[in-house]
């Protein structure tokens, strides 16, 4: 969090040093360290203003950054006037709203150009994180016998996945397990290089397919290395041109 501030201050003092010297260079008769002064005193009281916006309203709300920025332009002069007084022992006359001005501009613009981009980032940062959490398959399920024991199962076992009343049916190694996550469910967090919807009922892991073709009744069939046969639907036949 104190980077973002840092940053930006860190800014802010080069820029204004360095117009401090162009404006010494193209005046002359004007004390450097008088300037110093004053383009820090406006500079920094601009940009402290601006950080008190809170951070998600920054980029996209101008009316705040106005009002913020005034009124540290108003604390700004106020500081360089009495501060110019008590260090250099001279009054500044109201020129000086010239080149304070100048300096506000400055310092809402390195504001503004910081945390906009800042805040692109975050946003950015923010669709990556949601999309890898969307695309985070299931690798292990968590399911019992019908006894009511526990059973962490790796998918990479499970044959295939039965919808049955209100469970879905799971089978590994000839064992029968149940959870209670829809086969509608089931399908958007398994992996579908590795299992595919061949009903509305069902699911299969592919990598136990020993068969694909047409019982007596001239309908399409998947035979699993376990001998179980489960039927394909006409909506999910098109999985199968890719064998």
């Amino acid at each position: 969090m104190q980077k973002k501030f840092l940053i930006p201050l860190f800014i802010t003092l080069i820029f204004n040093t360095l117009i401090a010297v162009l404006l010494f260079l193209l005046l002359g008769n004007i004390d450097f360290n008088s300037l110093l002064f004053i383009s820090h005193s406006i500079g920094l009281s601009v940009l402290g203003a601006n950080f008190l916006i809170p951070f998600e309203q920054y980029s996209n709300d101008i009316g705040k950054i106005i009002s913020h920025s005034l009124m540290g332009l108003l604390f700004g002069l106020m500081i360089a006037f009495i501060g110019h007084r008590l260090i250099f022992g001279i009054d500044l006359t109201y020129l000086i709203i010239y080149p304070a001005l100048f300096f506000s501009v400055v310092a809402v613009l390195i504001s503004w150009l910081y945390f906009s981009r800042l805040d692109n980032q975050e946003a950015l940062d923010k669709i990556k994180r949601k999309l890898s959490v969307g695309h985070k398959k299931l690798h292990w399920v968590k399911t019992a016998d019908s006894k009511g024991n526990i059973f962490l199962l790796n998918v990479k076992e499970i044959e295939y996945f039965q919808a049955q009343q209100k469970y879905t049916c799971v089978y590994s190694k000839d064992r029968e397990y149940l959870i209670t996550t829809g086969i509608k469910t089931l399908i958007t967090q398994l992996d579908t290089n590795y299992f595919w919807q061949i009903h509305r009922s069902s699911i299969v892991n592919i990598s136990f397919i020993s068969q694909v073709s047409k019982n007596e009744q001239d309908k399409l069939m998947v035979y699993l290395s376990s001998g179980q046969a489960l039927p394909i639907s006409r909506n999910h036949l098109h999985l199968f041109k890719k064998m």
